[in-house]
C-alpha cells in the first residue's frame, strides 16, 4: 500500500509564552515491512534549532527548541511511505516459540523485560490472558488469535479525547474504550503469559470516504523467528500492509506524537490537530 499524508498539530496561546524544548515524533518507521519515500518536516515559528535522534526505544524522532515569546506552534508533516507486508504470517517461528510462554534466552529476556513487565490496574485483564491461553492449550499464535477476536468482539470502539490511556480493568469494565486502551487490555494480557508485548503509534487505512482521521493505536508482540509482529484489537486484525508504523514502545506514552511545554504566567493553550490520509494499491 501506498500512503500519502500530511498531519498537523497547532497549539494556541492566550498569552505570549516562551517554548522549552519539543520532541516530535510522527516519521513513519522504515524496516522490512515498509520503506519511507519522502517525509517532511514543518515548524512554525522556526526554532532556534533541531537534531534528529533515535530514541531508546529505537524510534526516529525530533527535537525543537525556540528562542522568544510566541503566540502559537504549528508541527506539520507530510509524506510518503510504501507497506511492503501482504501476508501479516509470512514467518516460521523457532523451536520453543509454539508454545507459552516462550523460550527466551537470557540475553533476549533482559532485553525485552521492559516489554514483560506487569501493568497497572491490570488483574483483569490478566485473568483474562491466562483464561485464553490454557483454552487454547498454551499454542502461540491461537492464543493471539483468539484474544484478538475477543477484544474486537467484547470492547466497543469509542472516541475519547481526554489525554491518557485507561487502564485495562476499566476499558474491560466499561465495555468500551478508544484505540489505545483497547491496545493496552491486549498488551496486559499478553505480558501475563509470558509474551513481550508493546505499543505501537501507527496511521491505519480506514475508509476511503471518512473526511477526518486520527492516529491509530495496537500492539506488537515478539516472536522468535519472526521478531515484532502486529496486532489490533480494535479491528480484530494481524497487522499486514494497512498500518504504516510511526513509534513503538513498552510505554505508551513514549510514543506521543509531540511531546513539550511552555512558560508563560497565566497563559493557556488551545490544541487542535488535522490528518489527511491517502492510501492506495
Amino acid at each position: 500500500m501506498l500512503f500519502t499524508g500530511e498531519h498537523e498539530i497547532a497549539w494556541r496561546y492566550s498569552r505570549p509564552v516562551f517554548l522549552e524544548p519539543h520532541l516530535v515524533r510522527l516519521t513513519p518507521r522504515q524496516d522490512g515491512a515498509q520503506r519511507l519515500e519522502s517525509f517532511v518536516l514543518r515548524v512554525w515559528p522556526e526554532p532556534a534549532g533541531r537534531c534528529e535522534i533515535t530514541d531508546a526505544d529505537g524510534n526516529q524522532a525530533c527535537w525543537l527548541w525556540f528562542e522568544g515569546l510566541h503566540e502559537s506552534l504549528t508541527v506539520s508533516t507530510s509524506f510518503t511511505a510504501r507497506t511492503l507486508r501482504h501476508n501479516p504470517f509470512d514467518y516460521l517461528l523457532l523451536q520453543g516459540a509454539e508454545k507459552l510462554p516462550l523460550e527466551l534466552s537470557p540475553l533476549e529476556r533482559a532485553v525485552l523485560a521492559p516489554s514483560l513487565g506487569p501493568i497497572p490496574g491490570a488483574e483483569r485483564a490478566e485473568g483474562l490472558g491466562r483464561e485464553l491461553a490454557r483454552a487454547a492449550g498454551y499454542e502461540t499464535l491461537a492464543f493471539l488469535n483468539e484474544l484478538n477476536a475477543r477484544l474486537y468482539r467484547d470492547i466497543a470502539v469509542t472516541v475519547r479525547e481526554e489525554p491518557g490511556v485507561l487502564t485495562p480493568d476499566a476499558t474491560l469494565a466499561a465495555g468500551c474504550g478508544a484505540c489505545r486502551d483497547a491496545s493496552l487490555v491486549f498488551m496486559a494480557a499478553c505480558r501475563a503469559v509470558g509474551l513481550p508485548a508493546r505499543y505501537l503509534s501507527c496511521y491505519q487505512q480506514g475508509d476511503a470516504d471518512q473526511p477526518e482521521r486520527d492516529l491509530h493505536a495496537c500492539v506488537e508482540v515478539y516472536l522468535p523467528g519472526a521478531g515484532w509482529r502486529g496486532y489490533d484489537p480494535t479491528l480484530g486484525l494481524a497487522v499486514a500492509d494497512a498500518h504504516l508504523a510511526l513509534c513503538a514502545s513498552p510505554e505508551p506514552a513514549l510514543t506521543a506524537p509531540s511531546t513539550g511545554s511552555f512558560r508563560g504566567t497565566g497563559a493557556e493553550s488551545e490544541l487542535s490537530h488535522r490528518i489527511a490520509l491517502t492510501v492506495t494499491a
